[in-house]
């Protein structure tokens, strides 16, 4: 059967609304009197991934925390992260100004209070008590960033992704820059059935961006898992892990459960990877090396 093309119309439409309504609310900056850098002039790529936990460290919950105490808390958080100098930091349960968590916004905060300048922030959870969501902060000025809310998967609060690029010159002599794509993204903890559905419209969305991709979060799911959701994105969109089988790489609970990962696409190759023990929130910090692929590379 054969639609007319008035109807086809109507229903593109009606696609492009929907996939614009589920949107991420967002904003970008670089903190006033700091000049962000254009050109990250380095033959690797240092990047961090953190649920920060909305500020409450290793607190039972924000809402019992004093405004001063989550600030001292990012204050120790941003040492850790100024001492990982890394080119862009990728942040999970990141608060803007929210009555449960001090009423500051935690990202501006951060920018302000380390040397990552610039920031990208997406709201994916709002009402009157909180705005958070995934953020990415850097040294450099970020291109073409957009967020992205996955569709409302009640009672859990909604997730999502924020993108922004890089350009990279990983050459010793100047060069045209490879543009990098670095992602933050947060999926649901409580059912895989919702993170499946969150990695079926991450992959709609990324499947067309062309060039490397660096995805880093909190994934709430491992490897090893049957019919592992983190492994059928990895296959999706031909993405690699570090070393996905090894211990040693815990990032949250008394279980030593691995729910926070980077994710790399073939043009890219992992030189270095770390958890760190340091305990700035209920995950740790998961931090690694990029390099560029040589055509003679396996």
């Amino acid at each position: 059967m054969r639609f007319p093309e008035s109807y086809l119309r109507m229903y593109l439409l009606g696609v492009t609304l929907l996939i614009l309504s589920w949107a991420g609310v967002a904003k970008g900056a670089c903190a006033a009197g700091k000049e962000p850098l254009k050109v990250v002039n380095s033959s690797i790529l240092r990047v961090v991934t953190l649920n920060m936990a909305h500020g409450r460290k290793d607190g039972r919950n924000q809402m019992l925390l004093k405004g001063e105490t989550i600030r001292n808390n990012l204050v120790e958080l941003a040492g850790l992260l100024d001492r990982a100098d890394a080119h862009v930091i990728a942040l999970q349960e990141a608060d803007a100004e929210s009555a449960w968590s001090g009423k500051f916004n935690h990202v501006d905060f951060l920018s302000e209070n380390t040397i990552y300048s610039c920031n990208f922030h997406g709201i994916h959870a709002s009402n009157r008590v909180y705005d958070f969501g995934t953020a990415l902060l850097s040294k450099y000025e970020f291109q073409g960033a957009f967020a992205h809310s996955f569709v409302p998967s009640k009672p859990t609060t909604t997730k999502g992704f924020s993108l922004a690029a890089l350009d990279w010159n990983p050459a010793a002599a100047p060069a045209e820059p490879v543009r990098v794509k670095f992602a933050s993204v947060h999926l649901d903890f409580s059912r895989r059935s919702v993170r499946r559905s969150q990695i079926d419209e991450m992959v709609r969305v990324l499947a067309g961006i062309e060039g490397p991709l660096v995805i880093m979060g909190d994934f709430n799911t491992d490897w090893q898992t049957e019919d592992s959701s983190l492994k059928y994105f990895a296959e999706q969109l031909d993405l690699t892990v570090f070393e996905p089988h090894a211990e040693g790489f815990a990032t949250y609970g008394d279980k030593g459960a691995r729910l926070d990962w980077i994710l790399i696409s073939k043009q890219l190759k992992f030189s270095k990877y770390a958890v760190f023990p340091d305990v700035v929130s209920d995950h740790y910090a998961v931090a690694a090396e990029i390099g560029l692929k040589e055509s003679d590379d396996d």
